[in-house]
């Protein structure tokens, strides 16, 4: 049994609930800790399912998903209205597949300025319910300047440090159990100046619980990096002060062998982000690797845009998988179990929350739970390894966020998703 209000009070076979409390019912349910989404981008749920993007590079695909947002941005598409509501869309997926806590990076500012995105993301978050670190991202670095993206989604240094100041002031909670906080996330090394990184990391020395997050090693910025600077992406990042906790980096899928003792010894976090990994060719992150020097590693789906989806316990199940076809020795296969905790815990300590993604006494009260009376769940041995490795649905039985129910019987119960579908249903 658990009691539960804004923390976990207890754990013990026989609680006595306090009078007025409400119990549920959950001797049917499989209940963990919520799942914590440590690498996002909401405003890509406008950009599922491209035609021209089902099969490119990563060159191809940063043109073609650029172009696609300088187009609804000329066409009046790209607001912050549009990006708020189908960014709520998204959170309330994720929620329903058992995300309690999400981590978006959003780095796009058409032509420049620093319209309120994130402010409307916020807004969201706040209306489902959801935990949400808020990431400002950046890209400043175009194509006049020898970057990898079209200048008209690019911002100047000053504007970008601006707008992180005036979201820190607004919106961060460093509360260990805050609901909303700000972190500082330019989008990558081979669209940011590093003079970005470098304001970043004095930024958040000065404001605690403001974190830093990036993509690495995702090819394209392995080989931009080699032939711009003669240097790896964590070379890099050292150079600009971000060898350190607090920072914690999505992808990592071609690290040298030869760095991994070092990120551990750094402290970063590094988030494992299988479905686009292998959407976009790369293959897979050595995360057996990773875990074996202490790495932290957690677990992230980013945008739609090149993943499709939310749904952070289906790319547990791929990941389950995939690493299959990687190593022959079956010892080294990620167990479902060490998969589930990089989904908990480890994306939460990633972000700094080192109350979030388990169930202790005193953390915090965010919980995920599952049928596992179901058609699809008959025959099931270990309900653990069941809740990813069977099933015809990931849906949740019931989410519960800071003591909060906003999942109950399948359903969210702080925003209409029909509603949500049928008004904001067409593409960006």
């Amino acid at each position: 049994m658990l009691l539960i209000r804004g923390v976990v009070d207890a754990i013990a076979q026989d609680i006595e609930p306090p009078p007025g409390t409400e119990v549920i019912d959950a001797s049917a349910l499989l209940v963990l800790p919520g799942l914590v989404n440590a690498h996002q981008h909401l405003y890509q749920v406008g950009f599922r399912a491209l035609p021209e993007l089902e099969r490119v590079d990563m060159g191809g695909w940063l043109a073609g998903l650029h172009g696609r947002t300088l187009h609804a941005w000329k066409t009046g598409r790209f607001t912050p209205e549009r990006i708020g509501t189908v960014a709520t869309a998204g959170m309330v997926e994720s929620v329903l597949s058992g995300v309690t806590t999400i981590a978006d990076q959003h780095y796009v500012f058409p032509g420049g300025d620093s319209a309120p995105y994130v402010e409307a993301i916020i807004a969201g978050a706040t209306e489902v319910g959801i935990r949400l670190h808020a990431g400002r991202g950046s890209m400043t670095l175009g194509h006049a300047y020898g970057g990898s993206v079209a200048d008209e989604v690019c911002q100047e240094m000053d504007d970008v440090l601006d707008h992180a100041q005036e979201l820190i002031e607004s919106h961060h909670d460093p509360d260990p159990l805050a609901r909303i906080r700000i972190d500082l996330a330019p989008c990558g090394l081979h669209v940011d100046r590093l003079d970005v990184y470098r304001e970043f990391a004095s930024l958040a020395d000065a404001n605690p619980g403001v974190g830093l997050h990036t993509h690495a090693y995702q090819e394209f910025d392995t080989s931009f990096c080699a032939e711009r600077y003669g240097m790896t992406p964590w070379q890099l990042l050292g150079e600009v002060g971000w060898q350190r906790p607090g920072v914690w980096l999505a992808h990592m899928v071609d690290a040298p062998h030869h760095e991994i003792d070092e990120y551990a010894a750094a402290g970063i976090g590094i988030v494992h982000v299988p479905a686009p990994d292998l959407r976009l060719g790369w293959g897979l992150a050595p995360i057996r690797a990773y875990t074996s020097a202490g790495c932290t590693v957690g677990f992230g789906t980013t945008g739609s845009a090149s993943n499709d989806g939310c749904n952070q316990l289906g790319d547990v199940r791929l990941a389950a998988l995939a690493h299959r076809t990687t190593d022959r020795e079956p010892a080294n296969w990620p167990s479902i179990r060490e998969l589930l905790r990089m989904a908990t815990r480890g994306s939460a300590d990633c972000l700094g929350r080192s109350q979030l993604g388990r169930l202790t006494t005193g953390s915090a009260a965010d919980v995920a739970a599952w049928r596992l009376d179901s058609v699809d769940r008959v025959g099931v041995h270990d309900p653990v390894a069941g809740l990813v490795l069977t099933g015809i649905s990931d849906r949740c039985e019931l989410v519960v966020v800071a003591g909060e129910v906003i999942v109950r019987a399948g359903r969210c119960t702080t925003v209409d998703e029909s509603k949500v579908g049928r008004t904001h249903g067409s593409p960006m």
